[in-house]
């Protein structure tokens, strides 16, 4: 359900997996500022790893002259750079510098960030990756799989090679566009325009999703996450909904079927970006996918 003007309102029903019939899970919430890191690195950078079934997020507040390596990767993964100065390598590849609010790609391989400056920056990585994902705080949570989640695809590739920068600066306001969405090959995060103003709270948007999860990352500012799990005939799997505030930065997975919307509340920047995997079919459909054209399908001219 979504309020007027809401570019979502546009969206056709997607026709999900055929859903068994089981107890929703429960949303899972971490307001990780207050938390231990889940990692510390040699100059004090501090690095929170959350996971969904399907994707796994880092956050990491770079403390300058700290890395992030990772020597060999089997798919594509995002960086989210909120602030700062990095330098972004991959392979033997020359190193890019990232000084402004972007969401990077990177290939599949062996790849590195250097923290320039202070910087806060988000990592978004597929499943596939299992020697980033086994190190998520809630690893616990996934030993059993969740089958009405739809199942994440093969590692692929976008066209060319190397490094891949989309600066947030270069992406004006669009009306009839929803937020600003990138994807690789098996993830999505859609970075929602600044908002200075709390939410209206008369143009909130309850929805659900069939057959994925979402991971909702608060970069600034606090919000409220409002959930509720559908009522079926089974009253066993009712629940009392669920209003968690939260400061940034947070990160909160949002399993189906629940029912969920976000307000951001109080004054000041609010920052918000969602992540999917696999990426959204409908999304794309729409032409809201601002890198769609790196990704083409099967037969179309690269």
């Amino acid at each position: 359900m979504y309020p007027p003007g809401d570019p979502r309102a546009v969206l056709a029903d997607q026709p999900g997996l055929a859903r068994q019939e089981t107890a929703p899970r429960p949303a899972e919430v971490f307001e990780l500022s207050p938390e231990d890191p889940d990692r510390v690195l040699p100059n004090g950078s501090r690095c929170w790893l959350v996971r969904a079934q399907n994707f796994c997020i880092e956050i990491t507040q770079f403390v300058a002259g700290d890395e992030l390596a990772e020597p060999s990767l089997p798919d594509e993964h995002l960086v989210l750079v909120k602030s700062g100065a990095i330098s972004a390598s991959h392979g033997d590849a020359d190193p890019v510098e990232v000084s402004d609010p972007s969401v990077v790609v990177v290939p599949s391989g062996p790849s590195r960030l250097q923290a320039i400056t202070d910087a806060w920056v988000v990592r978004v990585f597929p499943a596939h990756v299992e020697q980033v994902i086994a190190r998520a705080r809630n690893a616990d949570s996934y030993r059993s799989a969740d089958p009405n989640v739809r199942q994440l695809p093969a590692p692929g590739t976008g066209i060319g090679s190397g490094i891949r920068v989309h600066r947030l600066a270069d992406v004006p306001p669009s009306p009839g566009r929803l937020g600003r969405i990138f994807r690789s090959s098996t993830l999505m995060v859609n970075w929602f325009p600044d908002e200075y103003q709390p939410r209206d709270p008369d143009r909130l948007s309850p929805h659900s999703h069939d057959d994925f999860e979402q991971g909702s990352i608060t970069l600034a500012g606090d919000f409220v996450h409002h959930l509720r799990a559908p009522w079926t005939q089974r009253l066993a799997y009712w629940r009392a909904d669920e209003h968690h505030l939260v400061a940034s930065p947070s990160v909160t997975i949002i399993p189906p079927p629940l029912i969920h919307t976000t307000q951001g509340v109080g004054e000041g920047l609010h920052q918000l970006v969602d992540v999917f995997a696999p990426p959204r079919e409908d999304f794309l459909a729409q032409g809201w996918v601002l890198n769609a054209g790196d990704y083409p399908e099967p037969g179309e001219p690269r």
